[in-house]
């Protein structure tokens, strides 16, 4: 679990710059697209072996489409607010 997180997210850097010159996917449906797949990523990192398991695939289908649909540097800011969602929600509980 802990080693298919780093690798996605290199797979999906790798695919992103290979699809750059891509018109389209800009704008905020994108970068709502990209913080989905960032707070995904990261809840799955998360759980771990409980529920992280069943959430990776679907994790991991989402950062890899959106990678090769919308490979914008802008958008993709999105990813990081997302494990910033992520963040915020564990603290939201633990409050």
């Amino acid at each position: 679990m802990i080693l298919a997180w780093p690798l996605l997210v290199a797979a999906a850097a790798v695919l992103a710059w290979r699809h750059r010159g891509v018109a389209g996917g800009r704008g905020g449906q994108w970068f709502s697209a990209w913080l989905l797949a960032g707070f995904l990523m990261s809840f799955s990192l998360v759980t771990g072996f409980s529920i992280g398991l069943l959430i990776l695939p679907l994790a991991a289908a989402a950062l890899i489409w959106v990678a090769t649909r919308s490979p914008h540097l802008v958008e993709a800011s999105g990813f990081v607010l997302g494990i910033a969602a992520t963040a915020l929600l564990i603290v939201g509980i633990n409050a």
